[in-house]
């Protein structure tokens, strides 16, 4: 069984860590051999993070572009794609997405040659706005796959409603590296306190990581924030914002106008440094509008700490157990966000067990368990009777 994984950049290291495994488990199978084509190195959005070096691929693998994704032109991946899988012929031909064009002409020539195809989908149904033209469209595409990686049950919902067969869900989850992320922590939190009075932090911290873009629904964070300040017994909280984005200025100036205390603004960093940040919180935030799955959330579990989690987010239905180690939210609601925000402020949660929690139920989404999911699921695509 040989498998073709095609994805977008060398950068991703969550993604790596994942190809890595799976390189473990070829190195021991005898019928299961890998690559992994990078189609460039990085997305000119991830320069700045641009921390490929740090981090081991030791996994086969092939770079088709060793720069910037944007500047491989359409011709380039067709020609690149096609040319590597003419020339390893695999089985199995997993690709990363459907939307770009280059991917129609991969599937298409894998039908006419009869290999399989399998699709990693980080699509949602709560996305984008659907139209009927395109959605009719996606559901013709979605038909010619053979399997499907999903990231939740959202990512899974959504291809079924396109057309997709309950029987062709090979896998259902996302993972990080959960015990590196935990070892970094672990190494900032004995130094917290003193930081958090170089900072001037309060005792307590939310924290928001990610882009400060639209659709992560910042400014009604920072509203029901305001509100639950305003109303929880302990005041002794912060709202620490770690990341760039288009939006960086426009909330800031927000908080200003608002009168809203308390609230941190700290530039984006790689993702080894975020469980420094972490190590300053108490407890993670995601209240996005959408969210394919939200690793960030994976982050802070491994690292011990409760989460507040947008029910949009790919991730809340797997990731967060009501009342456990978090609690999920409708986004467009300032006052369930508030009110969430408050469950943790009033002093009757146990936030070190709930952070326990976290770590119990984050140590299923590991990188070596995902990958063993991918091998199976290809060995059901290979092997269907077996």
């Amino acid at each position: 069984m040989k498998v073709l994984i095609v994805h977008n950049q060398l950068w991703a290291h969550y993604k790596a860590i994942i190809f890595n495994e799976l390189q473990l488990i070829s190195n021991q199978e005898n019928d299961f051999e890998l690559l992994v084509l990078q189609l460039a190195k990085i997305e000119k959005s991830r320069l700045k993070f641009d921390d490929t070096s740090l981090f081991k691929h030791e996994y086969n693998y092939e770079l088709l572009h060793d720069g910037v994704l944007e500047e491989l032109g359409l011709k380039q991946r067709i020609v690149g794609i096609l040319k590597t899988v003419k020339t390893f012929k695999p089985d199995i031909v997993n690709l990363t997405g459907y939307y770009d064009i280059a991917s129609w002409f991969i599937l298409l020539y894998c039908k006419l040659k009869g290999i399989k195809t399998v699709l990693s989908n980080e699509s949602t149904g709560g996305d984008h706005q659907r139209s009927f033209l395109k959605e009719s469209f996606k559901s013709f595409i979605i038909k010619q796959f053979d399997g499907f990686f999903n990231f939740g049950q959202l990512s899974k919902d959504y291809m079924l409603a396109l057309g997709a067969k309950p029987a062709q869900m090979l896998v259902n989850r996302n993972c990080v590296d959960n015990q590196l992320l935990r070892k970094i922590y672990l190494e900032n939190h004995k130094d917290s306190d003193k930081q958090k009075t170089i900072l001037n932090l309060p005792k307590h911290n939310f924290i928001f990581v990610g882009r400060l873009i639209e659709f992560k629904n910042l400014f009604k964070l920072l509203d029901a924030f305001k509100v639950a300040m305003g109303n929880a017994a302990d005041q002794d909280w912060g709202l620490i914002i770690l990341g760039d984005g288009d939006l960086k200025s426009p909330l800031q100036q927000y908080v200003q106008e608002e009168t809203i205390d308390k609230v941190f603004f700290f530039e984006g960093v790689n993702w080894q440094k975020v469980p420094a940040y972490l190590a300053l919180s108490d407890v993670l935030v995601l209240p996005s509008y959408s969210e394919p799955w939200g690793l960030v959330v994976n982050e802070a579990m491994a690292c011990g700490l409760p989460v507040a989690v947008s029910k949009k987010c790919g991730c809340a239905n797997e990731l967060v157990k009501e009342s456990v180690n978090g609690f999920t939210f409708n986004p467009s609601s300032v006052n369930e966000i508030s009110e969430t925000l408050i469950k943790f402020m009033n002093t009757e949660l146990d936030l070190l067990k709930m952070g326990e929690a976290s770590q119990d139920i984050i140590q299923t989404y590991s990188p070596s368990n995902v990958a063993q999911e991918m091998f199976h699921g290809y060995k059901r695509l290979c092997h269907p009777k077996k």
